[in-house]
């Protein structure tokens, strides 16, 4: 019992000698700590802003589609009207337009998909690849920040040269807070480059539709060209 005794009273003088080296130790495990936190705050608001955008750019993408698809079957009902109340035309003629109608309804809706894939495609691989991969390494090196402290204790000899290690934490501190700000700005500009992709692939979209509804007006009128001689 007195061993042990003698055992504390030592480590505790050696910690009270210690206290100021141990001191600017919890100093800058604070700093590292309080610098992560405050870094995944913003990058978790960038998070926020980047899905934002994407959502509205999908949402846009949708829209340009929900327009596109009731037109496309709009027309094809006036088409059936059409086919309906033709005069001089019989039943087997009628039919036949109607089975070839269908058969066109094949290549108009594939035009329809056909759009569809290729702004989905586009629009997915810049909200795939733009922003995310970057956000993630930035958030994993931001978070090994939190034990830069430990690390470096762990690879120095911080007994024999504990102003070296104070040396290397303040470099690993300076790298930090130029590693916050430079890459705060880059994902920024990456939200940001989201923009032009969405307006070419919004353009493409419409002009897509534009391409799809006259390609069905196109169909129409030779469809309809079968009921001016009865199919003959």
């Amino acid at each position: 019992m007195f061993a042990k005794f003698i055992l504390f009273a030592v480590l505790a003088q050696l910690a009270c000698a210690q206290q100021p080296s141990f001191d600017v130790l919890v100093e800058f495990g604070t700093n590292f700590s309080t610098l992560a936190f405050d870094t995944q705050e913003e990058i978790n608001e960038l998070y926020v802003f980047n899905g934002d955008m994407i959502r509205e750019f999908n949402r846009e993408l949708l829209l340009e589609l929900g327009r596109m698809v009731p037109a496309m079957r709009e027309a094809d009902a006036d088409l059936q009207q059409q086919i309906e109340a033709a005069d001089g035309v019989d039943d087997e003629c009628r039919e036949y337009v109607q089975e070839l109608r269908e058969l066109f309804l094949l290549f108009q809706n594939w035009d329809i998909q056909d759009c569809a894939y290729y702004a989905h495609v586009e629009l997915e691989a810049d909200s795939i690849n733009r922003f995310l991969p970057y956000a993630i390494t930035f958030q994993s090196e931001n978070t090994r920040s939190i034990s830069q402290v430990v690390q470096t204790l762990a690879r120095r000899n911080a007994y024999a040269d504990f102003d070296g290690v104070v040396e290397e934490l303040d470099g690993e501190w300076e790298y930090y807070q130029t590693l916050a700000v430079s890459f705060s700005d880059f994902l920024f500009d990456e939200i940001l480059a989201h923009a032009p992709v969405a307006d070419r692939v919004y353009l493409r979209l419409s002009e897509c539709r534009e391409t799809a509804l006259d390609l069905q007006l196109s169909d129409q009128e030779y469809i309809l060209s079968y009921l001016d001689d009865n199919c003959l």
